[in-house]
């Protein structure tokens, strides 16, 4: 009788930290999407509002040059 009490209580401990670690888990994953929404947002606002357009040529220059040096600095190596 002590056992089947002692299991009983065991598997309801087990349910209720399982249950706990999924809603702690389910809130960790929402704040860090909310955050990563937030910092897209204020990427979106920073380019289109707050860059003039020849700095937003400059940056995409900036990437293509970055693209095509890292492809040249791979193939040197092979």
């Amino acid at each position: 009788m002590k056992r089947v009490l002692l299991i009983l209580a065991g598997l309801i401990i087990v349910i209720g930290i399982i249950g706990s670690l999924d809603f702690f888990v389910a809130a960790v994953l929402n704040s860090l999407i909310f955050i990563m929404v937030l910092g897209v947002v204020g990427y979106l606002i920073y380019y289109f509002f707050f860059l003039t357009e020849s700095q937003r040529k400059y940056k995409r220059a900036l990437r293509k040059s970055k693209r095509t040096h890292k492809n040249r600095r791979t193939n040197k190596k092979i």
